[in-house]
């Protein structure tokens, strides 16, 4: 019997969300991150070819999409993008995971100009030094682009309501609040660019990421029982992490725009309470206006900070920021400067005070 045509596709390099050409996958669907046997290599042009294998001892982290109801004529541009005709590239079938799906591998050109020296080995594009060249900036609006099409979209059984992005070094950036959320039965906006600013830490300095992907029927930063805390319960358990960052949005009332949540008396940094320095420190050498531990103490509720430090004993820190600095598409240089703190402010953690 002949097996019927997949109706998804896995990326793992520039289709990927917030990838140069992530822009060409809007019609599609965001399932899940997959790890699929393989190795990944660096090619010579600026982007990651995965030869799949499922003996390999190695695994190729990407996305696997739901393709649009013409998935034919889709898949027919997606061959054109990829270069089959000029034997860049060849599309394959892929079967891991009870998934069947559609991939690219090197083809007969492109395969001439890889080798082992090429691996990848975390087989992760998005993470570690690969990309640290990437502008962030730009990164983070095709990052968002495609974020917003699931501010609203409600949870099924065939998607991941979480996603995990996974890292290579041991911080862990939240965002609860990137899509929609009910709290008290009332449904909470979405707090956009904090799931781009988790993916740009991820991108260039190989944090790991949680952030929802789809529409939440428990605010994860007010509620212990829910999918979000679940997911965040079982990577505090499984991974090495020594510190969490959990990113939020917030309106423009006050003059400042961070501000740092760590308890009533930096409690949730245990061990760590240096990270506060750190983080007015490096909102300073930014040009940003922080304000006082006590205004969102991320005490009140059951908080992500509150949760990763009582129940797991990591340190933890709620940022929240400003809608003025996460308005791109009016403040560019505004949040421009909150990449730069963002990225700064880790780094300072992981040189100076974590691991």
């Amino acid at each position: 019997m002949t097996e019927s045509k997949p109706q998804k596709l896995f990326v793992y390099g520039t289709l990927r969300k917030g990838g140069a050409r992530s822009e060409h996958l809007e019609q599609c669907t965001l399932l899940r991150m997959m790890r699929v046997p393989g190795t990944l290599y660096c090619t010579p042009f600026g982007y990651p070819a995965a030869v799949f294998d499922e003996t390999s001892s190695l695994t190729i982290q990407g996305e696997l999409y739901e393709l649009p109801p013409d998935s034919e004529d889709f898949m027919k541009s997606v061959d054109r993008l990829e270069g089959v005709d000029e034997k860049l590239f060849s599309r394959s079938v892929i079967r891991c995971e009870e998934e069947l799906f559609y991939a690219y591998e090197p083809g007969l050109e492109l395969g001439r100009q890889i080798g082992d020296a090429d691996i990848i080995e975390n087989g992760n594009w998005f993470s570690g030094p690969v990309l640290c060249g990437e502008d962030p900036f730009s990164f983070a609006l095709a990052f968002e682009n495609i974020q917003k099409r699931y501010y609203r979209m409600r949870p099924d059984s065939r998607s991941e309501e979480n996603i995990f992005l996974e890292g290579t070094v041991p911080i862990l950036v939240t965002c609860p609040h990137s899509t929609a959320h009910v709290r008290m039965g009332k449904l909470k906006r979405h707090e956009f660019y904090t799931a781009a600013l988790g993916a740009v830490a991820h991108l260039v300095l190989g944090c790991h990421c949680l952030y929802t992907n789809r529409e939440q029927d428990t605010d994860p930063n007010y509620y212990d029982d829910c999918d979000f805390k679940v997911a965040l319960g079982k990577i505090l358990s499984e991974t090495e992490i020594d510190l969490v960052v959990d990113i939020h949005g917030t309106g423009n009332e006050r003059p400042e725009d961070l501000f740092p949540g760590v308890g009533t008396g930096r409690e949730f940094l245990l061990s760590v309470p240096e990270v506060l320095d750190d983080f007015y420190l490096s909102a300073r050498e930014h040009g940003i206006a922080a304000g006082g531990a006590d205004i969102f103490p991320a005490a009140r509720q059951m908080t992500v900070a509150k949760f990763a430090a009582n129940r797991f004993s990591v340190p933890a820190i709620q940022i929240e920021v400003s809608d003025r600095l996460r308005m791109p598409w009016r403040r560019e240089e505004e949040f421009r400067r909150l990449i730069g703190f963002f990225l700064g402010f880790i780094e300072k953690t992981i040189s100076e005070k974590v691991g």
